[in-house]
């Protein structure tokens, strides 16, 4: 305890419920939504048990910081080849986790507090998933740890989101004149090669889920995430997510269909007020269409002509480069993941694994940047993904 501070570790699910309602005060974002948390723990694979971090001052809470304990794999690849997978017991903090009073000194609390779990062998690693460059959990999360324990490969990913103008007009109108020729040349095509066949279907209730996910995975196994084992992937832990969205209200699943057949799709959750883009992919067999942008920009259509009861204010994109991204967003920002590794034999051995591969993955691809042969080599790279 230090000037009345203290921190609470919480390890089971009925601790989780006895701070149900400052967590509640505090989320903005669906994937630290309490239930959307507990689906996780009791649903996906290799967890073991919840690890929330609560810090308290005189009594009150003022911060807290949600994790999981689990078995993990840590995946170390360079480009898209993966080298091998280490196993790993980690202590993962959620993407959104860092509630409360997000300050510098609150952030150093808690991260103490991380240090000294990973001390006590509670587990291999504890893990930050994407934390903004300007949260102090990134600042400290690099100083805090010792030379041996921190994370010395830090990759940082750009985020972005667009805001929903009251019209599809105002869209298009933000657009260059190239690109809104493109999109209609391209829209025209996709009408005309099909006989006006083409068709969007959008999935919001658990009833449609079987239908929906039928649909969904004829067009994500031909997705070069499939090679990579990411993206949409029919599992039990993906149907228990799914159907909390869909009881929920905030499943939006669009479904682009010609003749029939599915060829994109665009899964999201709405969420107060933003749609948060989740999995996307097209059928590789379309790709001279433009599948996935035309189903893009049909749902933001529909979205700004509130066709729905709901308000959205804002698309947020997820992290990621794509051109798409980059051709509508108005805002991005920098998020990287931080590993703090414990100081133990294995701990050191993760970091030493782990390090001279990030290292060569980025110095490729700052040289490949500067030639501008990197978006070549990564479409090149997808392109065999999907084939295989």
């Amino acid at each position: 305890m230090i000037d009345d501070f203290h921190v609470r570790v919480i390890r089971d699910l009925s601790g989780v419920e006895e701070i149900r309602p400052v967590w509640t005060s505090w989320h903005q974002h669906p994937n630290s939504d309490i239930d959307f948390y507990q689906t996780v723990i009791r649903s996906m694979p290799g967890v073991l048990r919840p690890h929330i971090l609560v810090l308290y001052q005189g009594g009150v809470p003022q911060a807290m910081l949600i994790g999981r304990l689990e078995h993990t794999r840590m995946n170390l690849r360079i480009g898209y080849l993966n080298l091998f997978k280490a196993r790993a017991r980690s202590i993962t903090f959620i993407y959104q986790g860092f509630l409360g009073e997000t300050s510098p000194r609150n952030a150093e609390l808690l991260l103490a507090e991380i240090i000294h779990s990973l001390n006590t062998k509670e587990a291999d690693a504890a893990f930050l998933s994407n934390v903004s460059l300007d949260s102090p959990l990134y600042g400290l999360g690099r100083k805090l740890p010792g030379f041996l324990e921190r994370d010395h490969a830090l990759t940082a990913n750009m985020h972005r989101s667009m805001p929903l103008p009251g019209s599809a007009e105002e869209v298009y109108r933000g657009l260059s004149g190239k690109v809104r020729k493109n999109l209609k040349w391209q829209a025209k095509k996709l009408v005309n090669d099909f006989s006006g066949t083409a068709r969007i279907r959008t999935f919001r209730e658990t009833a449609e889920l079987e239908e929906m996910i039928r649909d969904i995975e004829q067009v994500a196994k031909k997705t070069y995430q499939r090679g990579l084992a990411v993206g949409f992937i029919d599992s039990a832990e993906t149907r228990e997510r799914l159907r909390l969205e869909a009881e929920k209200g905030w499943l939006r699943s669009s479904v682009l269909y010609v003749a029939d057949k599915p060829c994109a799709f665009w899964k999201g959750t709405l969420y107060q007020e933003t749609f948060y883009s989740d999995f996307m992919g097209y059928d590789p067999d379309y790709a001279k269409y433009s599948p996935g942008m035309y189903l893009i920009m049909k749902v933001i259509e529909d979205f700004c002509e509130a066709k729905y009861e709901e308000k959205r204010r804002r698309i947020d994109f997820g992290i990621g480069d794509a051109q798409y991204k980059t051709v509508l967003a108005d805002a991005e920002w920098l998020e990287s993941s931080v590993y703090i590794f414990a100081r133990t034999a294995k701990g050191f051995g993760l970091n030493l694994l782990r390090t001279p591969a990030l290292l060569v993955d980025q110095f490729a691809r700052n040289v490949l940047g500067k030639i501008s042969l990197l978006s070549r080599v990564k479409r090149v790279w997808r392109d065999r993904l999907m084939k295989s």
